[in-house]
């Protein structure tokens, strides 16, 4: 499955969060989540994933993910 999207920020915006709403989640601060998003390791982007998924709905992305491969 890919996972496909902008940019970070891009992603929580698409899914209806702020910077602010995504950090009280995550139980840290806003600078912490900046320094993750700049970091770009994998531990974020699975935290996206984790939230687009939680809040979109894992079935349409999944069948998002097998039209786009087909």
């Amino acid at each position: 499955m890919k996972v496909k999207y902008l940019n970070i920020k891009a992603e929580f915006k698409k899914i209806g969060l702020t910077n602010k709403e995504v950090a009280d989640i995550l139980e840290i601060s806003v600078q912490n989540l900046d320094y993750l998003i700049k970091q770009g390791k994998p531990r974020i982007h699975w935290i996206t994933f984790g939230l687009a998924n939680y809040y979109s709905g894992i079935e349409d992305n999944l069948i998002r993910g097998i039209n786009e491969t087909l």
